[in-house]
């Protein structure tokens, strides 16, 4: 008869206990893994569509035709529509300033460097910021004022706080011979 190997039966409890442990680690791994991925996809999709809006509004400012806003009946200016498939992840997109300068996560639509850059942030990632032509693109907020969009007094920036499919129209206007690219929406933050 063979003897009884004690030693070997105390094992299995410790084998296990290190075979959950490295399953758990390798869980934990994972779903960092799956976090920073996610981070890193919204990211690259907002930038993606940010480079179009781009595209679209160089043709729009180099061969478009300004509406004066210092004029009651003037014709208006030309615009562009885009609609932005946003991920639900977005802490905020903002045309024309950086919304959250102290990085406190209180919104503020200010304006930076006369409103010629993009600047946006998906949840667990950093800011990030896309800078425009100076002069070329001045992205102001637009306000709805006796039937017609003019530029909102504060000199806002328009910022989108969530994601889902949002359309904005974008248009072309001057006040006092400067060029302006008035957004036109509701963004809803406090002026």
């Amino acid at each position: 008869m063979r003897p009884c190997d004690n030693f070997a039966a105390e094992m299995i409890p410790i084998r296990l206990i290190i075979s959950v442990a490295i399953i758990a680690a390798i869980a934990v791994l994972v779903w960092a893994g799956m976090g920073v991925l996610r981070t890193s996809l919204g990211e690259h999709e907002v930038e993606q569509q940010c480079q179009q809006l781009q595209s679209t509004l160089c043709t729009m400012v180099q061969s478009g035709v300004a509406r004066d806003l210092d004029e009651c009946n003037a014709a208006e200016g030309t615009k562009r529509m885009h609609t932005f498939t946003l991920p639900d992840s977005l802490v905020y997109l903002s045309f024309g300033g950086d919304p959250d300068a102290r990085n406190t996560g209180v919104l503020h639509p200010g304006l930076t460097e006369d409103g010629s850059a993009i600047f946006y942030k998906i949840q667990g990632g950093s800011k990030k910021v896309i800078w425009l032509p100076e002069g070329s693109y001045r992205f102001r907020d637009g306000r709805w004022s006796n039937g017609a969009w003019t530029l909102n007094e504060e000199g806002c920036s328009y910022i989108i706080h969530h994601g889902g499919s949002i359309p904005l129209e974008f248009e072309l206007v001057q006040k006092n011979h400067v060029v302006y690219i008035l957004v036109h929406g509701n963004d809803e933050i406090e002026k």
